[in-house]
């Protein structure tokens, strides 16, 4: 039997029983020393995280990935949505004035959920939505797992999230850049 993929350990963990997985991570947080973070920060901070916990198959897909020329400086982003069979396509964007990577990835996932909600309309609250993209640390202060420490940064987790809202369901999905790459471009 090959040895599975980080890819593959993360979508099996991911497809667990929510009970199932916060045992598992709280196991590997024991056996490597890791602190492990309040299980209630997210929902205290108004992230309704059993939204996350849905193992289904996604009504939709946003893949999305940013940057910026200098760091700060210019920033860019790219998002493309999939529904089904639909080939999906990609948005490109340019923002306004100087900003670091983590700032453009923050507002590229922000234009591709509310371009995604403005397409849905009032469906959008019924819709599984699943979020895949490169930036371990905008999904990680997304979920709650790791402090936003500076206050733009709070601001875009927080716009991020009130942006979750608006669907039915969602699940924040972390791959390597090389995927996004294949689907964006850059």
């Amino acid at each position: 039997m090959p040895t599975p993929t980080l890819q593959q350990l993360l979508e099996t963990i991911a497809a667990l029983p929510a009970p199932e997985r916060t045992e598992l991570l709280a196991r590997l947080r024991d056996i490597y020393g890791q602190a492990a973070p309040a299980s209630t920060s997210a929902r205290q901070m108004g992230l309704d995280l059993s939204a996350s916990d849905w193992t289904g198959p996604a009504d939709y897909l946003i893949v999305f990935d940013g940057g910026s020329l200098g760091n700060p400086g210019a920033g860019y982003g790219s998002f493309a949505t999939f529904a089904g069979s639909d080939p999906g396509q990609v948005q490109r964007l340019e923002f306004p004035g100087s900003m670091t990577n983590n700032e453009a990835e923050y507002h590229t996932l922000l234009a591709a959920l509310r371009y995604l909600a403005e397409q849905l309309g009032p469906q959008a609250a019924g819709a599984g939505v699943e979020v895949r993209g490169d930036s371990q640390l905008v999904i990680q202060q997304v979920l709650g797992r790791w402090k936003a420490k500076d206050d733009r940064m709070r601001g875009l987790r927080d716009e991020v999230r009130t942006a979750l809202r608006r669907f039915g369901r969602f699940r924040l999905v972390q791959q390597p850049r090389e995927h996004s790459v294949r689907v964006l471009g850059h």
